[in-house]
């Protein structure tokens, strides 16, 4: 006990302890819940961008003799290793997809000269697939070009949409023949715009 006027002693001084600091959990939430999100959506977008991951392959169709060529398919200029060729007229069937492509024909009209193949595309898998006629279509002509789809003819186009599964999508795929179309090897090619895989299918045919 002190007696009066005198000051407490250290022992007898209340302790104050130091407030404790309280962690921000903002912060971490500002950046980690746009993190999953952005590894969600890629996960995603992978998986249904990307197909069931199956090789594109010839269904029906003249096949060129030899086995080693009708496994690849006939060669043209240009062809790389992942493509899968076939025939002007042949079914190439890959991501649930069986693609039939004519042989091109000449087509003139009053904008201008083209060349066109009819194309049937048919949804052999279970779920509802996408489909476009424009931007994953091009044609390779015999000096190597390779110009985009256009359209612009009278023919029935194709267009593009959803396919439901056992469906089918069918029209013409032109591309502009550039005043002239010269005699030797053409190509239809074709390539998903929104697929992550660069593999390309392809249609090998002549004027």
């Amino acid at each position: 006990m002190s007696t009066p006027g005198s000051y407490p002693t250290p022992e007898q001084q209340p302790q104050h302890q130091p407030p404790q600091k309280k962690r921000r959990v903002w912060p971490w939430l500002v950046v980690g819940v746009p993190v999953l999100l952005f590894g969600a959506c890629g996960v995603a977008m992978v998986s249904s961008l990307g197909g069931d991951g199956d090789d594109a392959a010839v269904t029906s169709g003249p096949t060129p003799a030899g086995d080693a060529v009708a496994a690849s398919g006939p060669d043209f200029p240009g062809k790389l290793d992942d493509d899968t060729a076939a025939e002007a007229g042949a079914t190439i069937t890959g991501d649930d997809l069986a693609y039939t492509v004519g042989p091109l024909e000449a087509v003139d009209s009053v904008i201008g000269s083209y060349l066109c193949s009819s194309v049937t595309i048919e949804n052999v898998g279970s779920a509802q697939n996408d489909f476009n006629g424009y931007t994953d279509w091009s044609l390779q002509d015999p000096s190597g070009a390779i110009r985009d789809a256009t359209f612009g003819t009278d023919r029935p186009m194709l267009n593009s949409g959803q396919i439901a599964p056992g469906g089918q999508a069918s029209g013409s795929v032109c591309f502009d023949a550039r005043g002239s179309a010269a005699p030797g090897t053409y190509v239809v090619l074709f390539e998903d715009m929104f697929s992550l895989s660069s593999d390309r299918l392809a249609w090998v045919g002549g004027l």
